[in-house]
């Protein structure tokens, strides 16, 4: 047997205590023991069960004439062995008498039996129990065999390897590794076979050991565990993290620094080895660094946004615990977390993403829902008019309470930047000025999300609320001429409303989404007003200057 070999740790300790090592393997098992401090109290227990295994061989052996315990690994015991069961004297042992029977009359009795025990045979069970001993440590305390399956590359997002020869593509099995893998672009997720779930951000260097072991050398990663893979540790070169059944992020910096983030549950963290060693537990809402240089654990700011949760490749959707989702950015054709397109907007008539050029387009076609094909989030847009049933949603769901309208629009529905005032919204516990992601909507427009979609993006999340500003914007050409009406249904129903909306003031508006509910639909309409209406000596049509917007519209999550 190699002992060279790391695996071979539980056979160095054997040797160690039989005083047959070498000082080359003295220095591995030191060495070994030094970066795994959490073996020391396995291999204490070891050196006490063999001590006492030793001490009653040695006993027994005194006793019986029997061969010391040095050589009891030698090939020579055995046949000393088989030598004793021929020749060991009988031992005599007195057999409990049978119960007294309860249906005989007349009273038997039993002969005592003698049975014989060898010596021998008791030094061979000794044997074996240290044998099995030798073999349980030695699975535990050996490194694991590299090159076996404990995970999948679940998810990957433009990722980029280090070396061709590393590359993991979607649904490839992630093995076990003694050697550096090197993300340098982009994320992945692996799912481990115990559930645990693990995402990691380019550029990081990392080594997956076992089935719930994983080395960081540099980078971000972050752990999702469930119940079921309790335990699932994180190592660093200066800090080992071990999972109590919770969220948490670990940040690797090349120059030692190790940070943790504890987002659910708890963790304990280990800084440093041997006489050095701090442990702290650290829990839900909690950060720690630990020094490179110093191995001291101090408190650090926490940082909720800190670490990529989830990727999404389907959609492009990379979520780092963000609390509001855009539908804004949906509008423009992203996933309501900043990948859509500032100034991309839906063409109603055909339900199509455009991007808008020149002079906004007039549009008649009203009272017809038309699905958004391109976008999964985005179930249909219309133009409301009132003069029939307007439908809401692609099951059917009818506005009933739709007011009449001249059923006709400018432009399309877009995804756009505005600089808001504070002094403009109705009750504003903000001041100043900023930038507010709008959705631009002319009046008789309607678009309708598919929360249930919304919903399935972030499976581990809730949609407690939407929110938004609303009103009239000021870029319109005669803010003063405008005039129209805001409606946000859910399935259908009314459950906000503002009429006769007109320029100066913005709105707000604050709805609890309850799991039940399937489509939000926001609605602007022209307030009725007439068609060749005099505004400052000039003919205007129902809908001039009906410029609308719901500014920084957002699902809360939970």
């Amino acid at each position: 047997m190699d002992h060279q070999n790391p695996n071979e740790i539980g056979t160095l300790i054997f040797k160690l205590l039989e005083n047959c090592i070498s000082d080359k393997e003295i220095q591995q098992l030191d060495d070994y023991l030094a970066h795994h401090p959490e073996a020391i109290h396995d291999y204490c227990n070891y050196v006490k069960n063999y001590t006492a295994l030793r001490t009653k061989l040695n006993e027994q052996g005194r006793m019986s004439g029997e061969v010391p315990l040095e050589e009891c690994l030698d090939q020579t015991i055995w046949q000393k062995l088989a030598e004793d069961e021929k020749t060991s004297p009988t031992v005599e042992v007195a057999l409990e008498p049978e119960p007294k029977p309860r249906i005989f009359v007349n009273k038997v009795e039993y002969p005592k039996v003698a049975r014989r025990v060898s010596a021998g045979a008791v030094v061979a069970t000794a044997v074996s129990a240290a044998a099995i001993v030798l073999i349980f440590l030695f699975a535990y305390l050996a490194p694991p065999a590299t090159g076996f399956k404990v995970a999948v590359l679940a998810d990957s997002i433009h990722a980029k390897w280090a070396t061709t020869s590393g590359a993991m593509d979607k649904g490839d099995p992630v093995l076990t590794s003694r050697s550096d893998v090197v993300l340098q672009e982009g994320c992945v997720t692996f799912l481990f076979d115990n559930g645990a779930q693990v995402t990691l951000e380019g550029p990081c260097a990392f080594q997956v050991r076992t089935e719930d072991q994983i080395k960081m050398r540099y980078g971000r990663l972050y752990a999702i565990v469930p119940r079921e893979a309790v335990g699932f540790s994180v190592y660093t070169d200066n800090a080992k993290i071990i999972d109590l059944g919770t969220e948490f992020g670990v940040q690797a910096d090349i120059g030692g620094d190790t940070s943790l983030y504890v987002m659910q549950g708890k963790t304990t963290l280990i800084a440093g080895v041997e006489a050095s060693r701090e442990i702290v537990e650290v829990e839900a809402g909690m950060s720690k660094r630990i020094a490179a240089d110093t191995l001291v654990i101090s408190d650090i700011p926490f940082l909720q946004t800190h670490f990529v949760r989830t990727i999404r490749s389907d959609s492009n959707m990379i979520w780092k615990g963000q609390k509001t989702l855009s539908l804004a950015d949906i509008v423009g054709g992203g996933n309501g977390l900043g990948s859509g397109v500032i100034d991309m907007g839906i063409d109603l008539p055909s339900g199509n993403f455009v991007k808008p050029m020149g002079m906004p387009e007039l549009h008649t076609t009203a009272n017809l829902y038309r699905p958004v094909p391109t976008s999964r989030f985005i179930d249909g847009v219309f133009i409301p008019n009132g003069q029939s049933q307007q439908i809401v949603s692609s099951l059917g769901h009818v506005f009933q309470e739709c007011p009449p309208s001249s059923g006709a629009c400018y432009g399309t529905i877009t995804n756009a930047i505005r600089i808001l005032n504070a002094q403009a919204i109705q009750n504003a516990a903000v001041s100043g000025r900023w930038n507010a992601h709008c959705i631009l909507m002319h009046a008789n427009m309607g678009i309708t999300y598919d929360l249930q979609a919304i919903r399935s993006l972030l499976p581990a999340t809730k949609i407690a609320r939407f929110q938004t500003r609303f009103g009239i914007e000021r870029e319109a050409i005669r803010p003063e001429a405008s005039n129209a009406d805001f409606w946000i249904l859910v399935d259908g129903k009314i459950r906000h409303q503002k009429i006769q909306v007109q320029e100066k003031t913005l709105f707000s508006a604050d709805i609890e989404i309850s799991d039940k509910d399937r489509f939000l639909t926001l609605i602007t309409t022209d307030g009725q007003d007439p068609e060749g209406r005099i505004w400052d000596n000039m003919p205007l049509t129902a809908i001039d200057s009906d410029w609308c917007m719901y500014a920084d519209p957002v699902l809360i999550l939970e």
